[in-house]
This record gives C-alpha cells, sequence and structure tokens, in this order.
C-alpha cells in the first residue's frame, strides 16, 4: 500500500534522477526522438509532460478524491489531447528554463502531497482499468510513469 511518505520520496527521486540524466546534455540530446511513434516526443518534450504532470497533480488529485466509487474518474478524458495540449504549453520554454520549471513543479507537488488528508490519500476510485486508493493511482499515474519517461529518455540520447 502507498503511503503518503512513498509519494514524497518518489516526487523527490522524479526530481533527482531527472536533473541527473539531463545534467550533461546537449543540444542534440534534447532533440532526439525518444518515441518513434507518430506523433512521438523528443526528449524535451518528454520532460515537458513531466512537468505539466507534476502541475496538475493537485487538481487531478481533487478531482480523482470526488470520485464516486466503480466509477471511472477519468471518463470523458482525451488522454492524447491532454498531454499534447500541456507539452505544447511548455515547448516554447528554453532547456534551463524547463529544467526550473520541472524542479519547481515537483517541488509543489511535493507541499501538496505533504497536506493531503489521509482519508483523500486513501478514497477508493477507479482509473480506467484500475481500483485503488488514491495514493496508488497517484503512484501509478505519476511516479512509476514519471521514472519510466526520465529512464526511457536517459537511454535513448545515450548517455
Amino acid at each position: 500500500m502507498t503511503t503518503r511518505e512513498d509519494l514524497i520520496d518518489g516526487l523527490k527521486m522524479i526530481v533527482r534522477e531527472g536533473v541527473r540524466t539531463t545534467v550533461t546534455f546537449g543540444p542534440d540530446d534534447w532533440t532526439y526522438s525518444v518515441h518513434d511513434e507518430e506523433n512521438g516526443w523528443n526528449t524535451k518534450q518528454v520532460y515537458c509532460h513531466l512537468t505539466a504532470i507534476a502541475e496538475i497533480l493537485p487538481g487531478m488529485a481533487a478531482q480523482f478524491g470526488q470520485a464516486s466509487e466503480g466509477v471511472d474518474a477519468a471518463a470523458g478524458v482525451d488522454v492524447g489531447a491532454m498531454n499534447a495540449q500541456l507539452v505544447a504549453a511548455k515547448e516554447q520554454l528554453s532547456e534551463t528554463e524547463l529544467m526550473e520549471a520541472f524542479q519547481a513543479s515537483h517541488e509543489k507537488a511535493i507541499e501538496f502531497v505533504t497536506g493531503m488528508p489521509e482519508e483523500q490519500l486513501q478514497h477508493t476510485l477507479r482509473v480506467m482499468d484500475v481500483e485503488a486508493p488514491l495514493a496508488e493511482i497517484l503512484d501509478t499515474l505519476v511516479i512509476l510513469h514519471g521514472i519510466m519517461h526520465i529512464y526511457h529518455a536517459q537511454d535513448r540520447s545515450g548517455h
């Protein structure tokens, strides 16, 4: 069972590993295609995505926290369109500005999680095919998802 401390540790790990894996990146590394599929992302777009997800975490948690048990809290959300919009909103940032926003957004997410009521963290809900407490959902959608993107981007860039 995911605890508040697990979420905080996970968010800290995202910051640590995101900074560690990008600190030596040059201009070509940021434009490297990480996802080869149609409409795939380059490294910079991956970090735009991760930054935006941390920024929307409080609103997402609030929305999910109000979901009725058994009802898909993400019903009607076009995840692809949402991700495209979130990434596009950050792409104009320089790589330095992006990494500053990446760190700041995750620090704010840590502050938010620190102050979340325990009953909200333990509220059971369904998101797509997963039914679990909100803490578990956030662990999957934010922490594990974020780490996967970071390592995928780092691996693909050849560092």
